[in-house]
């Protein structure tokens, strides 16, 4: 990982904001680029020439241009010919999303659709064995909506149904259970 890091640190020269105006940052081997749609279409066409020569080879089919509405037919128009997929609404990145609020409303919807789910799972667990139960709640389950609210501000009404679910199906008390 740490040669990956010094290997990317190179190319990470050659597209550097001076010369592209792009704001930039390199997790891995992710790259992710902010700016306008000119400057990164300048940006995108430097990470293609210099990624390769460097073991970076760029995957335009994996690449997503998120763009404002207003801004979306030249961002189209712009990436055309580059493989690279242009939307309006949003995607997710590295956990989190980056779009509209509808995109991030609808994302941490199926989230917390899918974090109820295994709250039901918890709570019939909870029945017979309280202490693998309790384990997986605090240790994994809670990590996983922790991690979401973290990467995401402004959600908490989004998060009501997780928390009206784990008040009614997981037990406070060996009494309950």
């Amino acid at each position: 990982m740490a040669m990956y890091a010094l290997g990317l640190s190179v190319l990470q020269e050659e597209i550097s904001y001076e010369k592209t105006q792009v704001k930039q940052m390199a997790y891995a081997d992710d790259l992710t680029g902010a700016g306008k749609i000119t400057d990164l279409k300048k940006w995108w066409a430097l990470v293609k020439e210099n990624g390769p020569t460097i073991g970076y080879t760029p995957n335009a089919t994996k690449s997503i241009l998120i763009v404002k509405p207003e801004h979306y037919e030249n961002g189209v128009r712009l990436f055309s010919d580059s493989g690279v997929i242009v939307t309006k609404d949003g995607q997710r990145h590295l956990g989190a999303v980056i779009g509209t609020e509808e995109f991030k409303a609808k994302y941490v919807g199926e989230k917390v659709s899918e974090l109820v789910k295994e709250v039901g799972v918890l709570s019939g667990m909870a029945k017979t064995e309280p202490h693998a139960a309790y384990s997986a709640f605090t240790h994994g389950l809670q990590h996983r909506w922790s991690f979401v609210k973290r990467t995401m501000p402004g959600i908490s009404l989004l998060l009501r149904p997780l928390e009206e679910s784990i008040r009614k199906k997981i037990p406070t008390s060996t009494a309950e259970i």
